[in-house]
């Protein structure tokens, strides 16, 4: 287990070099399918990676160091389309996944559906109200950590939520004081991330599935990637978060609702009509 562990880290922190080398310097493996998980963080793309693990190639937010900083660098236009897509190429080939699961591939979205044309995706998502409960939890959950404190994590997160995009209003102090983004930075990345995918994916190359019906659509799943029945393991829930820390609660409520129905109505309407409001 130990020397599995040093091999893992030896090869993770050799990215940067295996980064310079030309495809053709790794071995093309034979895939049984190709796909990628591109939920949102917080619905489920651990516990997607995991049902695969007993018998498929796949990865939860592979090197996502180094790929999110590849992510970051296109942004701020350090690196074009093509140095892109052919990093993305290069990865791809010298990872060898039948499943990639992360919420990063969103950022790549377009070049995974036209690089890869035998590739399929699924869509996990999760009502906005519980999905920010979530998020927040997770990331006050770490404050201080050594993952919170590295460069790449904050620029993604300004990347993702906007942090000079929206100002605070007088109902959000709650965020102020724990170093967290407005309502609207949420919101509005809840919907961009789902709306890009449903807009960006081929319908016959997207399967949705709720977060909370993740294990119970393992059947749906086996079907749209066409893999053997009873291939993928039926008992997983992976990376809960047991500490909880209210913020939501604390922000009035009406205000809470108007910033999730600005942003989030349509969407909510369409997957989550039950869902009106947060129940802490």
């Amino acid at each position: 287990m130990l020397i599995k562990k040093f091999i893992r880290k030896a090869n993770y922190l050799a990215t940067p070099l295996y980064d310079i080398l030309p495809s053709w310097f790794f071995p093309e493996r034979d895939l049984r399918f190709k796909a990628y998980g591109i939920g949102m963080g917080k619905t489920g793309t651990v516990t997607l990676s995991i049902i695969f693990s007993k018998r498929y190639r796949t990865a939860h937010e592979p090197e996502r160091r180094f790929f999110a900083n590849k992510i970051v660098a296109f942004a701020h236009g350090k690196i074009n389309k093509n140095d892109l897509i052919k990093y993305v190429n290069q990865r791809d080939r010298r990872l060898g996944l039948e499943m990639d699961a992360s919420h990063l591939n969103l950022h790549l979205l377009d070049i995974l559906v036209n690089e890869f044309s035998e590739a399929k995706f699924i869509l996990t998502i999760r009502d906005c109200y519980s999905w920010l409960d979530s998020s927040i939890n997770h990331r006050l959950a770490r404050l201080g950590s050594s993952v919170e404190k590295r460069a790449w994590f904050r620029h993604m997160d300004d990347l993702r939520f906007g942090a000079d995009r929206f100002k605070y209003a007088k109902e959000e102090k709650v965020l102020v004081d724990n170093g967290l983004y407005t309502l609207d930075s949420y919101f509005s990345w809840w919907k961009t991330h789902n709306t890009r995918v449903l807009s960006t994916v081929p319908p016959e190359r997207l399967l949705v599935v709720k977060t909370r019906e993740l294990t119970q659509s393992i059947p749906q799943i086996e079907t749209f990637l066409g893999i053997t029945p009873g291939s993928l393991l039926t008992s997983v829930h992976a990376n809960v978060r047991r500490k909880k820390f209210n913020i939501l609660s604390q922000i009035d409520k009406d205000f809470l609702e108007e910033k999730a129905n600005f942003h989030c109505k349509e969407l909510m309407d369409q997957y989550f009509p039950e869902v009106k409001s947060f129940n802490s």
